[in-house]
């Protein structure tokens, strides 16, 4: 696969008084993408190009400095890769990009000085050339609808502990494709929810624990088989060696839970990674 991309944007944040701000941006994407299918005994090779101009753009309204609300509008997309190419056969939508519509509103309060809560609704459109349910082999073009809301609280409790935690809803489903739709989306959770709590023992000293909730979803389009809902905890342990320098120590999925976070057809779930532990040197300048 050879992709050349080739990328220009613009942005601006105007401001209106002391209450309103306004972000406009306006980008454009060249996407060349030339596939050469290595089959022996049918070697073929497919080309695509898209050229999109997509819009963006915030208002944020500040009644007091420490609240904003907020609404905005966003149109993406993404080309194809990696297992996205099982199958060249037929049209050229094969390497058609997914394409995203964002619609969101939301608030952003500093209710207390050490500690902020944001709340914000969306409704998202997209159409995917996806993985078929019973044949990765073949895409099914899918087009869908994603609705839900996601809450979150983070900052400080006391003078040591930190606090963040997050929940999100997710409502979507099929409204077009090369098949059954009306049906719910493959991998869309409706809950999702994490809790990070972080402690500061000394001046050099601290150490975390984090807890992640994945509702059940399905594997498929098809709605025939589902992915297990998951609880998944992690710990870290660090210290802070010097004012820019700090050693880490990470251990994912501390209770070595079994868990499968996606699905790449009806057949074939991808395995969670079991524990495992990870240092990392982290330093700034």
């Amino acid at each position: 696969v050879d992709l050349e991309v080739v990328s220009l944007f613009a942005q601006d944040e105007l401001h209106f008084g002391d209450h309103f701000d306004l972000v406009l941006g306006l980008r454009f994407d060249r996407f060349n993408i030339n596939v050469f299918d290595a089959d022996p005994s049918q070697p073929d090779t497919r080309e695509r190009v898209d050229e999109v101009v997509t819009p963006r753009a915030g208002l944020i309204f500040k009644p007091r400095e420490n609240v904003s609300m907020y609404v905005s509008y966003s149109e993406s997309f993404l080309p194809r890769s990696g297992e996205q190419y099982a199958s060249l056969e037929g049209a050229n939508d094969r390497l058609a990009p997914d394409t995203y519509t964002n619609q969101e509103i939301g608030l952003k309060w500093d209710f207390n000085p050490r500690l902020s809560m944001t709340l914000a609704a969306f409704k998202n459109t997209q159409s995917s050339p996806q993985v078929a349910d019973d044949d990765p082999q073949t895409l099914d073009v899918v087009d869908s609808d994603i609705e839900g809301f996601e809450f979150q609280v983070s900052g400080q409790l006391t003078h040591s502990l930190y606090l963040t935690t997050n929940y999100s809803y997710l409502d979507g489903e099929i409204v077009d494709r090369l098949g059954p739709s009306g049906r719910r989306l493959r991998e869309l959770p409706k809950h999702m929810a994490s809790l990070w709590v972080a402690y500061q023992v000394s001046e050099h000293w601290g150490f975390g624990l984090g807890v992640t909730y994945q509702g059940k979803s399905f594997a498929d389009n098809s709605n025939s088989a589902r992915l297990p809902a998951y609880v998944r905890s992690d710990l870290s342990v660090y210290r802070n060696i010097s004012e820019t320098l700090r050693l880490q120590l990470n251990l994912e999925n501390a209770l070595n839970q079994r868990y499968f976070p996606n699905a790449h057809s009806t057949h074939q779930l991808s395995v969670g990674t079991p524990r495992n532990l990870m240092m990392t040197l982290v330093g700034s300048f």
